[in-house]
């Protein structure tokens, strides 16, 4: 059985910019309006998969996070950054930037793609929700608008 939660629908969404080195327009910097979708996998026990308010309630978090942020991989291994003081200086296919630091979200990502996010998102709800036996896996979308998004399976408890 699944159970599935709609983030546009539900207000678990966030804005954000990046950019992507490589790609044409998108090496630019840009922002999207993203929305969080969840899909939990498993065996309801007791006629229930899995408290929907406990899960909104952690997915949430996690996007209020990310809000109104430059989301920038942590790893240098595409887009080199330094922090000095208070200003992060930003470096990538000749191009400098340079931001405030507290404006700056640092995720352990090779790269900020819908791809990679969605695997940020499984993985740290997954850190932070205990899941009951019942429950086998866990996908999630961070989708760049309606309609656009990349999906990331991760098994659950002893399916790992």
């Amino acid at each position: 059985m699944m159970l599935e939660i709609d983030g546009w629908k539900v207000g678990i969404k966030f804005s954000a910019s990046h950019f992507i080195p490589g790609h044409h327009k998108c090496s630019r910097l840009h922002g999207h309006d993203y929305g969080v979708k969840i899909r939990i996998y498993g065996e309801p026990k007791d006629c229930v998969l899995y408290d929907f308010v406990e899960l909104k309630k952690e997915v949430r978090k996690i996007a209020d996070e990310l809000d109104h942020h430059l989301l920038l991989p942590s790893s240098q291994e595409f887009i080199k950054h330094e922090i000095r003081g208070e200003e992060v200086l930003v470096e990538f296919q000749g191009k400098r930037y340079i931001f405030p630091r507290g404006d700056v979200m640092f995720l352990n990502l090779r790269i900020t793609t819908a791809e990679e996010l969605s695997r940020y998102f499984a993985e740290r709800i997954i850190e932070k929700i205990n899941f009951p036996e019942n429950v086998k896996g866990i996908e999630v979308c961070v989708e760049e608008g309606p309609g656009q998004g990349a999906w990331y399976y991760a098994p659950v408890g002893d399916e790992r």
